[in-house]
């Protein structure tokens, strides 16, 4: 027993190594040739020689995104704005490919251009817009190779923690988790799509949290972004998602009780792997120009 335990701990350091090694590497510079981001070059030309036609009538959108927002005196400005805008593309309520006119955001939130243009500049660094000179600002589409990544990197991350963690966890934190599973439920059984998906985040995080590694759920946080967006694509356009999503998390519950190392590490590989598989129905239903391959 002592073996096998030594052994699954040597499997979890790997996975976890292995995971952050990828992180690293995803902000590397391996990630940009000349100046331009891979997904920047997958959609550049396409734009230049034909812009879409929301860059000529940006305003619905952004009202519709940006309009209920208030500026908060006492906080960094391009920390607001990039939160604000952050929010909406994952959300959708910025939809790929959505022109974003510094000078409308500007009029709309009323702030100066300045933390806006650093709040779209940090967004660019972020692979969640993209930046022309003299054509101007749209949501970047959303990239299928970096929802792959970001797959990766959860399934082996998520996997080698819970499965640590089951053999840890305490009746305080089985609890809580219990908790929030009955609030999805009342969530889902009400039809709260922003609740469910703030509960979903919610639990994920909270799992690290309960192992020590709360700073390990940080790092990806930024390597989830594309896969967040079709997570809310998902939510609003499969019919059946938040129900599936509920049903998984109720047995990735059931088995931290039953401490169930191994069922936790196929559940969870299982959980997150659903979103490729979710794909081919949500490309049916979303526009086309949502996509980057």
């Amino acid at each position: 027993m002592v073996v096998d335990q030594c052994s699954q701990s040597k499997d979890i350091r790997r996975s976890e190594d292995l995971g952050i090694t990828l992180i690293q590497k995803i902000f590397s510079n391996t990630y940009y040739h000349g100046g331009m981001s891979r997904l920047e070059r997958i959609t550049r030309n396409a734009v230049a020689s034909n812009p879409p036609k929301s860059m000529l009538s940006p305003d619905d959108p952004l009202t519709a995104a940006l309009s209920d927002f208030r500026l908060d005196p006492a906080q960094s400005y391009s920390d607001q704005v990039h939160s604000l805008l952050l929010r909406a593309i994952v959300r959708g309520t910025l939809p790929p490919r959505t022109a974003l006119s510094e000078a409308t955001i500007s009029k709309l939130i009323n702030v100066s251009r300045t933390p806006v243009r650093e709040a779209l500049a940090q967004l660019a660094d972020e692979q969640l817009v993209l930046i022309y000179r003299q054509v101007g600002t749209l949501v970047a589409p959303i990239s299928v190779q970096l929802l792959e990544e970001g797959r990766f990197v959860r399934s082996t991350l998520e996997g080698a923690n819970h499965a640590e963690l089951a053999r840890t966890i305490t009746p305080t934190q089985l609890a809580e988790l219990n908790l929030i599973v009955q609030q999805q439920r009342e969530a889902v059984a009400g039809g709260q799509i922003d609740r469910f998906s703030e509960l979903d985040e919610l639990m994920h995080r909270r799992l690290f949290e309960f192992a020590g590694r709360g700073h390990v759920w940080v790092m990806l946080e930024p390597i989830k972004r594309q896969f967040d967006r079709v997570r809310w694509l998902l939510l609003g356009h499969v019919a059946g998602h938040s129900d599936r999503a509920l049903r998984e998390h109720e047995q990735i519950l059931a088995q931290f009780a039953a401490h169930d190392a191994k069922g936790l590490r196929a559940s969870v590989s299982s959980h997150v792997n659903h979103i490729t598989d979710h794909m081919q129905a949500l490309r049916q239903q979303a526009p086309a120009s949502y996509f980057a391959d």
